[in-house]
């Protein structure tokens, strides 16, 4: 179902803080993604290997999605204004107040939960902690239905 309403290279993840870039450099998609975790530590490499886990598709092994080729399938922003058609992510629940969960959302997970609707998806920080593997694959799993 939403796996053929999907298209993974307009998938916005609405971030509420922005990494570290090189001196001179405007946008984070003007750089590796290595070059952002290289500048902003085990932080931003779980931020950034969540986000590939989510946006890799069957077949395919997330490291290279996350290393070759995430900036052709994400967009990262930092203020809900920037949020346009397609698929969102709102990412932590700062910003919940700009998109709040419509109660008919469908939940996803028991512990640490996200929710689908249309074409949004709320979830915890992209953390481990809060935003386990197992939340990973059970999302991942309801995107390809």
């Amino acid at each position: 179902m939403l796996a053929s309403q999907m298209n993974t290279k307009t998938m916005t993840f609405l971030l509420p803080n922005r990494p570290t870039l090189p001196q001179g450099v405007a946008s984070y998609d003007a750089v590796p993604a290595s070059v952002v975790i290289e500048l902003n530590g085990n932080h931003w490499r779980k931020i950034l290997t969540i986000i590939a886990k989510l946006v890799t598709v069957a077949e395919e092994d997330w490291r290279i999605v996350r290393d070759q080729f995430l900036w052709d399938r994400v967009k990262l922003i930092f203020d809900p204004d920037e949020a346009s058609e397609g698929w969102l992510v709102i990412v932590s629940k700062q910003f919940h107040d700009d998109f709040p969960i419509p109660a008919e959302a469908e939940a996803i997970g028991a512990r640490h939960t996200a929710h689908i609707h249309q074409k949004r998806i709320w979830c915890p920080y992209l953390d481990y902690r809060q935003f386990p593997n197992v939340l990973v694959d059970e999302l991942v799993t309801r995107i390809r239905k």
